[in-house]
């Protein structure tokens, strides 16, 4: 009867749930924070909103019966990276709990399809590159536990019940207009954004990070793909568009921008997740094998894209 988005509020919920009502998908977006206004406004008619706890497990439940039983439910609600570290309790109650809550009103609701939005940083460091689903998942983070974690308990589901869980492992998800409370990849979107605006930026990293990232159209493309591909036969998907080098982005930049401004203030915080990260190369042939997703957007594009939709606001 209607796709369940949790975290549908955020950034990528947003985007989701706007393409899947011009895919003419019925909908049913659910988050914690209410999207803003217009969001909402362009909605209506088209979507419906519910607002509330994804660790409320009768919510939850009564959330996946009043969607039906036969569309897929996608999970994106969570904490995102820093915010995790700041507060492991709520780390586990919200990525962990709420992703059982969700498989559970499934199972009991004719068995749903269940997409779940993971992370790349379920890996360990010090891997061989490119990095694949099939190497040790040794997370260094309480982010990467989490979702590592919430991936354990969709595939019990999968051997316990018969489920069909499906997973995405995405880099750090970019693009114009992303606000990311406890994000540490927010400098990814900010860079070329804030060029755009024509405003200085004093970036949170150092100048040689490299750092893993999936645009966000190529993300909720990965999205739609798992939702509705006939079969996922490995169940869990790396999905990465490529990697951010943050000196290359800005040279890229200031050829299309000549008066951008950027200086340096990296943060201990985001530079202690982001050092991690820096020889990582996601391999990708998995998704592009077995549901016939590949990404659309090189940094560049990526960069054009954003640079474009900055300024048509």
């Amino acid at each position: 009867m209607a796709v369940l988005v949790t975290g549908a509020g955020g950034f990528l919920g947003q985007s989701l749930v706007n393409t899947l009502i011009a895919d003419g998908k019925k909908v049913l977006a659910f988050d914690y924070n209410s999207p803003p206004a217009g969001v909402l406004d362009s909605w209506r008619g088209k979507a419906e909103f519910r607002q509330g706890d994804i660790r409320d497990q009768k919510l939850i439940a009564a959330l996946v019966a009043e969607s039906g039983t036969s569309d897929p439910i996608i999970h994106l609600a969570g904490i995102l990276t820093t915010g995790c570290d700041r507060d492991p309790h709520a780390a586990i109650a919200i990525n962990v709990g709420g992703t059982y809550n969700v498989l559970e009103g499934a199972r009991q609701n004719g068995n749903r399809r269940v997409v779940f939005a993971s992370t790349i940083s379920v890996y360990g460091r010090g891997l061989p590159q490119p990095i694949t689903e099939d190497m040790p998942l040794e997370a260094d983070g309480w982010y990467g536990v989490s979702k590592q974690m919430a991936e354990l308990a969709g595939l019990l589901y999968v051997r316990r019940f018969g489920a069909d869980f499906r997973a995405v492992r995405f880099a750090a998800v970019t693009g114009a207009g992303r606000v990311a409370v406890g994000s540490a990849s927010l400098f990814t979107s900010l860079i070329p954004e804030k060029a755009a605006k024509g405003e200085a930026y004093a970036i949170e990293v150092t100048e040689d990070t490299s750092y893993p990232v999936v645009y966000i159209k190529d993300a909720v493309g990965a999205l739609i793909k798992l939702a509705w591909a006939p079969e996922a036969k490995s169940r869990i998907y790396n999905i990465a568009s490529g990697n951010v080098v943050v000196d290359k982005m800005i040279a890229y930049i200031k050829k299309v921008i000549p008066g951008a401004q950027f200086s340096f203030a990296p943060a201990p915080d985001i530079m202690a997740v982001v050092a991690g990260f820096k020889e990582w190369v996601i391999g990708c042939d998995r998704a592009a094998k077995e549901i016939g997703w590949t990404p659309s957007y090189s940094v560049e594009k990526m960069v054009d894209d954003i640079i474009a939709i900055t300024r048509s606001k």
